[in-house]
C-alpha cells in the first residue's frame, strides 16, 4: 500500500501488525440504538477490564506498535477511569481515537480535556441530516444536537473529528443531504457501515 500523505495508512505488513486496534471498554451506554450489537446496558459489567488491565492492555497495544488505538463501547465516557487510559497511551506513544455516545456525558470541557490527555481523534455517530432521523435511530431525542455540538467543540479544541454513518432502509433517502452537512463540518474522515442484519 503506498502511502497517504497526512494519514495512518502508511505502507506496512499486515502479515505483522494491524491497522488498527480497537477495544470495546464497556457495554455501559445511555443510548438506544436499533442496531446495537453490543448488548448495551445502563450500568457497566462487574467483569471489565481494571484500570491496571487496560494499561496493561495499553502496553501490549504499544508492543505492536500499530497506527491507532480506538477506544469505544458502549459508550467509553461512562468510565472514570477514561482519561487516564488515554494519558498512558500517550506516555506509550500509542494514538487513540475515541468513540463516544452523544449523550449529556459528553461535554465541551469533557472534549478539552480529553485533547489535554492525550487524543488523537473524536469519532463521532451521524446517522441523518435531521434530529428526527438520527434521533429516531439512536433512540434518544437530542442526540444529533450533541453531536453537532461536539463536533464545534472538537474544532474549538483542534481535535481531529471522525463521523461515523450506519447506511440503513432508513436512511438511504437522506445520503445526499447527509454529505452536505459533513462537508460543512470540516472533517477528516467520513466512515461508512453498512448494517448487515443478524440473528443471536
Amino acid at each position: 500500500m503506498n502511502e497517504i500523505p497526512g494519514s495512518i495508512f502508511k505502507a506496512r505488513d499486515f502479515a505483522v501488525r494491524p491497522l488498527l486496534v480497537i477495544w470495546e471498554m464497556t457495554q455501559a451506554c445511555d443510548l438506544k440504538c436499533m442496531h446495537c450489537r453490543a448488548s448495551a446496558q445502563p450500568m457497566r459489567h462487574a467483569l471489565e477490564l481494571s484500570t491496571l488491565e487496560a494499561f496493561n492492555l495499553v502496553d501490549q497495544v504499544a508492543n505492536t506498535r500499530v497506527p491507532m488505538f480506538v477506544l469505544t463501547g458502549g459508550d467509553p465516557l461512562k468510565r472514570p477511569d477514561l482519561q487516564a487510559i488515554v494519558r498512558y497511551a500517550r506516555h506509550r506513544l500509542v494514538k487513540t481515537s475515541l468513540t463516544p455516545s452523544a449523550t449529556p456525558l459528553l461535554t465541551r470541557e469533557g472534549v478539552f480535556e480529553l485533547k489535554e490527555s492525550g487524543l488523537m481523534r473524536l469519532a463521532l455517530s451521524l446517522d441523518g441530516s435531521t434530529p428526527q432521523l438520527h434521533d429516531g435511530f439512536r433512540g434518544v431525542p437530542g442526540s444529533w444536537k450533541r453531536t453537532l455540538d461536539a463536533v464545534e467543540w472538537s474544532r474549538e479544541a483542534k481535535l481531529p473529528v471522525q463521523v461515523n454513518t450506519t447506511v440503513t432502509r432508513h436512511n438511504l433517502h437522506d445520503l445526499d443531504n447527509l454529505v452536505e452537512l459533513l462537508n460543512s463540518l470540516k472533517i477528516v474522515l467520513w466512515s461508512v457501515f453498512f448494517l448487515v442484519p443478524s440473528r443471536n
